[in-house]
């Protein structure tokens, strides 16, 4: 309980800040969803702020007549020593989780995911360790795909599909929802929604192996037109390289391992087992948001992905000379 409370007092505090004008908290509320659990968890501060207080009380009025301050106090045996029982002991604590229960089915029935699953316009699909993410067209078929990052409409309530493809993760944007499980062989559904624009960080919650920790999940939301020039670019294939090393480093990332297991839409590469990467140089961060996304991350990842990240999916790269490393990153960042 004590542990509860300690969480919910962050909660509180980082609602606190934000109001008071400090740059925004992760787990400051910031679309409808995270309000109404914020809420929820204010109350039940309220309510186990008042509950340790008085057991601190009780237990501080024990130590004193143990000491002898007070006179001996009636038997748990007698009447007056069983009503302290059953009032203390029982009832109180029962009406006290029965409110939280209450409560916290109140705030849950305001979230139907199960009526939402038409509406779905993206579908996650959680890998070890990786997002998967999918723009869904009018035949609930991919019409493009990205990783690791969301973008939405701000102000806009947006349905995901979540799924996975391998173990149990768990879906949590602290600061736009609460979290949802993503279960093999299950499809399941949560509608988030941002007030405004920003960027929201997130980190799947369920332990998934060894790299879970890196893991994480970025939600951006966009004014409206700005999100329709994103899509749209998204759907575009990937550009024709421009300059001598960016050629040469498509043709590198050909002939090497990486045709294999990603796909570039416009060209040969149609690799399913990693990330899509037509538009790879419009994420911020490289594996999965573990690193910023520059020249130097981007270099040692392609070489050297298990110093990085051990356990992913993702192999270190060898028998490639410097020329073609660097000639591979220039292709990358050019892929806009």
């Amino acid at each position: 309980m004590t542990r509860v409370a300690l969480f919910f007092l962050f909660v509180l505090l980082a609602g606190i800040a934000r109001s008071a004008g400090a740059a925004p908290h992760v787990l400051s509320p910031a679309g409808p969803a995270a309000a109404r659990i914020a809420q929820l968890g204010f109350w039940v501060l309220v309510c186990f702020a008042i509950v340790s207080v008085v057991m601190w009380l009780l237990i501080f009025w024990v130590g004193l007549r143990r000491r002898g301050t007070f006179d001996e106090h009636a038997s748990w045996q007698t009447e007056d020593g069983r009503a302290f029982i059953y009032v203390g002991g029982i009832a109180i604590p029962a009406i006290t989780l029965a409110i939280v229960f209450i409560a916290t089915l109140h705030t849950m029935a305001a979230f139907p995911m199960a009526d939402h699953g038409d509406d779905a316009s993206i579908r996650i699909v959680g890998h070890q360790w990786w997002w998967e993410v999918q723009y869904l067209a009018d035949d609930a078929g991919p019409a493009f795909m990205t990783a690791n990052e969301v973008h939405v409409p701000a102000a806009t309530p947006v349905t995901i599909e979540l799924r996975s493809a391998d173990v149990i993760h768990s879906f949590w944007i602290p600061q736009l929802h609460g979290k949802v499980d993503l279960v093999p062989g299950v499809v399941n559904h949560i509608r988030i929604q941002a007030s405004e624009p920003g960027v929201y960080t997130g980190q799947c919650a369920e332990y998934c192996g060894p790299e879970h920790g890196k893991m994480r999940l970025v939600v951006m939301a966009d004014a409206p037109a700005d999100f329709a020039a994103w899509a749209a670019n998204q759907r575009a294939e990937a550009r024709t390289p421009t300059t001598p090393a960016a050629t040469r480093g498509r043709d590198v990332f050909m002939s090497a391992q990486c045709a294999l297991c990603h796909s570039i839409r416009g060209t040969t590469a149609r690799g399913g087992v990693g990330p899509d990467l037509t538009h790879f140089a419009s994420r911020r961060g490289l594996a999965a948001n573990s690193y910023e996304r520059n020249a130097g991350t981007l270099a040692a990842w392609v070489v050297h992905a298990q110093v990085l990240k051990p356990d992913a999916k993702m192999p270190d790269i060898g028998g490639l000379s410097s020329d073609d490393v660097g000639a591979l990153v220039a292709y990358l960042q050019s892929l806009h």
